[in-house]
C-alpha cells in the first residue's frame, strides 16, 4: 500500500515545479518592467540631455538611413526587372541579372527625377518674370476695381478707405529693400550654400551605400536574419522577422501603388491641359504627379501651385483649370486609387484618410507619406491577433 502513496507524491511534486516556474517567470517580467520604468523616468529628468544625444545619433545615421530609403525605392523598380530578366534569359547570363538591372533601375529613377525637375524649374523661373513685368498692370487692376467698390459702398453712405499705391513707389521701395538687406540676404546664402554642401555629400555617401545593398541585398537580409534569430529567443525571433516581411510586402505595394497612381494623374492631367489649352501644362501636371505620391490630399496641394502659377499669366484659364482638377479629383478617388493603391495595401478607404490626416497632424508631410503603409502593416497584424482569438 505504500507504493501508490510515494506514486501520489511523485505526481504532487511536478506542479509544485511549475509553479515554481511560473512564480519565476513572473518575477523576471516585474523586474524587467522595474527597470523600464527607473529607464524612463531617469529619461524624463534629462529629457534635454536625452534629445541632444539622440539629435547626433540621427546625424551620424542619417546617411545610411536616407541609403536604406532610396535602395528600396529603386528596389521597387529592379525587382521586376530581375523577375523579366530570368523569365527570358532561361539561365543564361543569370551573372548579368544583377548589375545590368540595377543600372537601368537606377537611369529610370533618376531620369524621372531629373525629368520632373527640368518640367517644374523653367515653369517657375517664367512665372516669376512674368509676376515682376506685369506687378504695375496688377497693382492698376487692383486699383480700378477696389475704386468701384468704393463707389459702390458711397451710394449707400458707406464710406471705405481709398486704395492709394503707386507701382513705381513699390517696386523702388522692394529695390532698396534688397539693397539695405543686401549683406543679411548674403550671409543666409552663404549659410544655405554650405547647408547644401553638407547635404549633397550625404546624399552621395547615401546613394553609394544604397547601391552597396542593393547589390548584396541577399546575403544583407540573410545576415540580418542570422542576428535576430542569435540574440533573441526562437518564438520572438519568428515574430519579428514575419513582422518585417509583412512590413517590408505592404511599403513595396504601396510604394509601387503610389508611384503607378502619380504617373497615371500626372499624363492625365497633361493630356486634359493640352486639350484645354492651359498654360505651364509640363510644369503643373509635373507639381500634380509629385504631390500625388501624397495620398488623398496630395493632388490638391499641387493643384494650388498649378493653379497660382496659371492665374499670373491668365486668371481665366486658372478657373478652367480647378473645374478640370475637381474632375479629375473625382476620377482618381474612385477609379484610379482604389484600383491601383488600395488594392496594393488592403486598407479600407477610412482607415486611408484617418491615417493621412493623423499622420499629417503629428509629423507633417513625412508622416502623410507613410501613415498609410505603417497603417496597413498594423491593420494586417491586427486581423491576424483577431483570426488566431477566433480559432481560441
Amino acid at each position: 500500500m505504500k507504493a501508490p502513496k510515494a506514486d501520489q507524491g511523485g505526481k504532487d511534486a511536478v506542479p509544485a515545479r511549475k509553479d515554481a516556474g511560473t512564480d519565476e517567470n513572473q518575477l523576471r517580467r516585474i523586474f524587467r518592467m522595474l527597470l523600464a520604468l527607473i529607464a524612463f523616468a531617469w529619461a524624463l529628468a534629462n529629457i534635454d540631455g536625452v534629445l541632444h544625444v539622440l539629435g547626433k545619433a540621427q546625424a551620424l545615421l542619417s546617411p545610411f538611413l536616407l541609403g536604406g530609403a532610396i535602395a528600396f525605392l529603386i528596389n521597387v523598380v529592379m525587382r521586376p526587372l530581375e523577375n523579366e530578366w530570368k523569365k527570358i534569359a532561361r539561365g543564361r547570363g543569370v551573372k548579368l541579372a544583377r548589375p545590368v538591372c540595377l543600372a537601368l533601375s537606377v537611369v529610370v529613377v533618376l531620369g524621372i527625377l531629373f525629368a520632373a525637375a527640368f518640367m517644374m524649374l523653367p515653369s517657375l523661373r517664367q512665372s516669376g518674370e512674368e509676376l515682376i513685368a506685369n506687378l504695375p498692370a496688377y497693382v492698376e487692376e487692383i486699383g480700378g476695381w477696389w475704386s468701384g467698390i468704393v463707389r459702390f459702398g458711397a451710394k449707400y453712405n458707406v464710406v471705405l478707405p481709398e486704395y492709394a499705391v503707386d507701382s513705381d513707389s513699390l517696386i523702388e521701395n522692394i529695390t532698396a529693400f534688397l539693397n539695405s538687406e543686401g549683406s543679411g540676404i548674403l550671409n543666409v546664402t552663404l549659410g544655405a550654400a554650405t547647408s547644401l554642401l553638407s547635404g549633397v555629400v550625404d546624399i552621395a555617401l547615401a546613394f553609394v551605400f544604397a547601391l552597396y545593398l542593393l547589390a548584396k541585398k541577399e546575403a544583407a537580409a540573410a545576415h540580418m536574419k542570422r542576428l535576430t534569430e542569435t540574440v533573441l529567443p526562437p518564438e520572438k525571433a519568428r515574430r519579428i522577422l514575419h513582422i518585417a516581411a509583412e512590413t517590408n510586402r505592404t511599403f513595396a505595394n504601396f510604394v509601387g501603388g503610389q508611384l503607378t497612381e502619380a504617373v497615371i494623374i500626372g499624363v492625365l492631367c497633361f493630356l486634359g491641359m493640352l486639350i484645354l489649352r492651359i498654360p505651364y501644362a509640363g510644369a503643373v501636371s509635373a507639381f500634380v504627379g509629385v504631390t500625388a505620391l501624397i495620398p488623398v490630399f496630395g493632388a490638391w496641394l499641387g493643384g494650388g501651385l498649378g493653379a497660382l502659377l496659371i492665374v499670373l499669366a491668365e486668371p481665366v484659364k486658372a478657373v478652367w483649370f480647378v473645374i478640370f482638377l475637381l474632375i479629375l479629383q473625382q476620377v482618381e478617388g474612385n477609379l484610379i486609387y482604389p484600383k491601383v493603391v488600395g488594392k496594393s495595401v488592403g486598407l479600407p478607404g477610412i482607415l486611408v484618410l484617418m491615417a493621412v490626416t493623423i499622420g499629417g497632424e503629428a509629423f507633417g508631410v513625412w508622416g502623410m507619406l507613410l501613415s498609410v503603409p505603417v497603417c496597413a502593416v498594423l491593420y494586417s497584424l491586427y486581423l491576424e491577433f483577431m483570426k488566431k482569438a477566433g480559432q481560441e
